[in-house]
């Protein structure tokens, strides 16, 4: 087992909803749609995030995520995955993780790996999504800064693990152009894929100078108190986090223009 360091994080993508949490999607969309009191044209939804399957590093060469507010700046063939392109409402999200080990481990102590990861991140597995905005004068001064608009309650995953799990907003986010959805893991939570491509790469709310000893990962905080702004200075290579967000966009808004259309 190992702490999320020297070994970046990937980003997998969720395999296809089971028949009950497409349910669960589809009435969340629904309920967002009739919120609005517009009949008309079925709503667009998106879901970012979407991208080729990839597998969780547990149990196998068991890795997670802890302390922190994450998203993933770009995915093999698809830069920006979790920027929002139009104005909507995030109505949904899912997050696939793997079952880290419950045996003893006798290079550890004799604690399993679930139990490695409890004690050291203070709890069990636990994650919800938040909708940052970039404050773009700091980043085009080289500063990656984003504010905190909202976040979903927080859940917890001891449960789900070892499966892709969806969770439904009775408050769907609010999001704007530009916004991006992160995931914010307060504890830890196995939703990690390991040895992806080299374009592969997230960022997480630490300083630059922050990003590999385990001091300053166990250190760390998430970005979870809102109207707060973060420096999102640490970026990691050939990992993935594993989760997306289902969008309902609002009625009367031109799509999106696809990249290279003016």
């Amino acid at each position: 087992m190992k702490l999320m360091g020297h070994e970046a994080h990937r980003s997998a993508r969720l395999h296809k909803l089971s028949i009950a949490t497409a349910i669960a999607v589809f009435a969340a969309v629904l309920a967002a749609v009739l919120a609005t009191g517009i009949a008309g044209a079925a709503p667009r939804v998106i879901v970012l995030g979407a991208a080729t399957p990839a597998v969780p590093s547990c149990p196998t060469n068991c890795q997670a995520v802890g302390k922190t507010t994450g998203f993933q700046t770009n995915i093999t063939g698809a830069k920006n995955p979790f920027v929002v392109s139009i104005r909507g409402r995030v109505v949904a999200w899912s997050i696939k993780t793997g079952a880290p080990s419950t045996k003893p481990n006798p290079q550890n102590n004799n604690q399993s790996d679930y139990d490695f990861f409890s004690k050291t991140f203070g709890g069990p597995p636990k994650a919800r999504i938040a909708v940052l905005k970039p404050i773009m004068k700091s980043i085009r001064a080289g500063k990656p800064i984003y504010k905190l608009k909202a976040q979903s309650p927080v859940e917890d995953l001891s449960a789900f693990l070892g499966q892709t799990t969806t969770f439904t907003l009775d408050t769907p986010l609010r999001v704007k152009p530009n916004n991006v959805v992160a995931l914010t893991v307060p504890t830890w939570a196995p939703a990690f894929a390991i040895n992806q491509s080299a374009d592969t790469k997230w960022a997480a709310s630490r300083k630059k100078e922050k990003c590999n000893a385990t001091a300053d990962i166990l250190a760390g905080t998430p970005q979870d108190a809102l109207g707060t702004e973060r420096s999102y200075g640490c970026v990691y290579n050939t990992a993935r986090l594993l989760y997306s967000a289902t969008v309902v966009a609002d009625p009367n808004q031109s799509a999106p223009k696809q990249p290279g259309k003016k």
